[in-house]
């Protein structure tokens, strides 16, 4: 697994997904070692030698508390998804 420096760590999705409830998706890894056979990123060009490509972003932590800590003072608390 490699180790990589992420500019960002919350994804804001584009609208709030009915299932989660969300408003950002929180991702610490790049790329998935299942290669699960229904993915549907496996048919595109981000799906080839998916597991070979995985990345931690050493820097989440550091980022999650940044960035949350500037929602908190804009007073903007909307609801996280995490994607472990």
């Amino acid at each position: 697994m490699h180790r990589i420096i992420a500019k960002s760590i919350l994804n804001k999705t584009k609208q709030r997904d009915p299932w989660f409830l969300d408003h950002y998706t929180l991702n610490p890894y790049s790329g998935c070692s299942f290669n699960c056979l229904y993915c549907y990123i496996r048919g595109s060009k981000y799906g080839i030698n998916m597991a070979e490509k995985l990345s931690m972003k050493s820097n989440a932590v550091e980022l999650l508390e940044k960035q949350l800590a500037i929602r908190a003072r804009k007073n903007n608390m909307e609801l996280l998804s995490f994607l472990l």
